[in-house]
């Protein structure tokens, strides 16, 4: 039952979706825990966080365009966030924000179902630095393909592509790793990170 002594989640996007809220919550009440989890539009990352501040939000997530900028707003900053220069889930701990970053976790265990040696990583924001990162712990060796050399695409085939993008890639020469949260592969992906953020949001292994 919803109290005065219910913690808040949330996300924070400029196109939010119901996922999160889905995953959350019903953890959530699986777990007893005494939590609601809600998404919410954003245009403005400085102006959600007073937000949170004011309304003492317990935790959020953000997601792109907000993982990079999100950085100068935070009073601390774990290590792999920090090497990875990128973070998607905040703590909320008496006013202070620790920024983390989860999602080159998800894409760590979702590699290491794999055994890839070399893929492209299409993109070189939030997202994909966490990917970067993660191949790194794996020693899985990469080239990232930005914008400005895009049309590198069409001469690479029988090769792993990673979209870390928010775009549709058509890429019929290739096998593609679709990062983005309604595809198959990032569904996993997402589930796997917010599997941590469950654990870091409510101090409980996640079963």
């Amino acid at each position: 039952m919803i109290n005065k002594d219910t913690n808040i989640f949330c996300s924070f996007s400029n196109n939010p979706g119901n996922n999160g809220c889905k995953f959350f919550n019903n953890e959530f009440e699986l777990h007893n825990v005494n939590a609601i989890y809600k998404s919410f539009y954003s245009d403005n990352i400085e102006e959600s966080i007073r937000a949170v501040k004011t309304l003492d939000i317990k935790g959020f997530a953000v997601s792109m365009p907000f993982k990079i900028e999100i950085l100068k707003h935070l009073d601390i900053i774990v290590d792999d966030a920090r090497k990875i220069g990128a973070v998607n889930t905040v703590l909320n701990y008496d006013g202070k924000l620790w920024g983390y970053n989860t999602d080159w976790v998800g894409v760590k265990k979702y590699l290491e179902q794999t055994d890839y040696k070399y893929i492209y990583i299409l993109g070189n924001g939030g997202f994909s630095k966490a990917v970067q990162y993660a191949c790194k712990s794996l020693d899985i060796h990469y080239s990232i393909i930005t914008r400005d050399i895009w049309h590198l695409l069409d001469d690479i085939k029988n090769c792993i592509l990673f979209n870390a993008t928010p775009i549709d890639i058509d890429s019929k020469n290739n096998f593609l790793i679709d990062g983005r949260s309604h595809t198959i592969e990032g569904k996993l992906i997402a589930t796997y990170q917010a599997q941590c953020q469950f654990e870091m949001y409510t101090g409980e292994d996640y079963d």
